[in-house]
């Protein structure tokens, strides 16, 4: 059974998907082919689901394994027609719901295998995700592998304000899941105007889950009603000040330059030299310290021994990466880190004593990126 929701435009982007959406059985998977690594590692992605060829996604498979509760590496030791006729045999309710994207990608036509979940459970689709969020002002709305992401302004107003020699204005972001697997969940963000860099705190600390019940389209509007985490917005203001007046540790700065060096090995980036430039900003530690390699050092003294960068800089310049030169899969790593590096306490928390002064941008290019603004 299957059913086709078209494509419509919560974002000005041609490469948007349109989805379709059916029910089937674990019977009716098939896997065309195997591939397995000198590990022993098995990737699955050429799938075939109720006679349609498809590319399963990593949110497909972490799905499926959640909703039968068989662990990942099953397929080190079983042939995938194995593991289907079994859960097939001893599982009562083998049936579920899944989600294909449909999208034209220079050119060719793919057709992605998102999330699998019971048939029970609610599911809003991409046009219901537009139409709410056309009538509550969402703006930097995209997409991305099942989750439609917007930014919204807080029930309070758009509150603005200064940190150091920069203003802000608050901001929540909310991902919406369209393939039925997850809640939408909310997390607190913070624009900064002069650049018009939007950052997100992708952490517990700053997250809030949206409970849901059959009717989605109202819980999720509800939520945009009503949202404002005041304790939350003042805990991230706070986290902002005291990264101006603490130095970035060798260990914050090895951890954001492997977030980099990542991006650039999985091509998403849209500018060269990031890595190159982020290195002369935190300064030649190796020189610095003299060492040959910095990873000889123990996870203590890389913690201790600082950078030429305040935290400061470093938050800037993954916001802006994830702003102005990143794809939108590296746009949520960098968040992630930003996320992780502000929710705890920051290793040289304080040390910095002389007024700060902070550059708009760090990337020469920045200003002239054509990007969807998070306004």
């Amino acid at each position: 059974m299957i059913t086709e929701t078209p494509s419509l435009p919560v974002a000005q982007s041609a490469s948007l998907p349109s989805f379709t959406y059916g029910h089937s059985m674990v019977a009716n998977l098939q896997v065309r082919k195997v591939e397995r690594t000198e590990s022993g590692r098995v990737t699955l992605k050429d799938l075939v689901i109720d006679g349609q060829s498809v590319t399963a996604t990593r949110r497909f498979w972490r799905s499926f394994f959640t909703r039968f509760g068989i662990a990942e590496n099953v397929f080190r030791y079983f042939s995938p027609e194995e593991v289907f006729s079994r859960i097939s045999a001893m599982n009562p309710d083998d049936s579920f719901r899944f989600c294909i994207s449909n999208q034209q990608i220079g050119g060719v036509s793919t057709r992605r295998l998102l999330a699998v979940t019971s048939l029970k459970r609610p599911v809003i689709r991409y046009d219901e995700v537009a139409d709410i969020l056309s009538r509550y002002g969402g703006t930097g709305i995209s997409y991305r592998d099942g989750l439609v992401t917007s930014f919204h302004a807080p029930r309070g107003g758009s509150r603005e304000f200064q940190i150091g020699g920069d203003q802000f204005r608050d901001r929540f972001c909310m991902e919406t899941p369209v393939d039925g697997y997850g809640h939408p969940r909310l997390f607190l963000s913070m624009l900064r105007l002069v650049c018009a860099n939007g950052m997100v705190g992708y952490s517990r600390a700053f997250r809030s889950d949206i409970s849901v019940g059959k009717k989605m389209d109202h819980c999720i509007a509800r939520a945009l009603e009503s949202f404002d985490n005041g304790d939350g917005y003042t805990a991230l203001r706070q986290r902002f000040e005291s990264s101006q007046t603490s130095w970035a540790s060798v260990h914050d700065c090895l951890q954001l330059g492997a977030v980099l060096e990542k991006l650039q090995r999985d091509n998403q980036t849209t500018t060269k030299g990031l890595l190159a430039r982020f290195r002369s900003i935190a300064g030649n530690m190796c020189e610095l310290y003299g060492l040959a390699n910095l990873e000889a050092l123990s996870d203590k003294r890389k913690r201790i021994l600082p950078s030429k960068a305040r935290v400061y800089d470093l938050i800037n310049f993954a916001s802006e990466v994830a702003t102005h030169h990143s794809l939108p899969d590296g746009t949520n790593r960098m968040q992630a880190y930003i996320g992780s590096l502000i929710s705890d306490e920051f290793d040289l928390e304080g040390t910095v004593k002389d007024a700060p002064e902070f550059d708009a941008f760090f990337l020469d290019d920045s200003d002239a990126v054509v990007r969807q603004s998070v306004n």
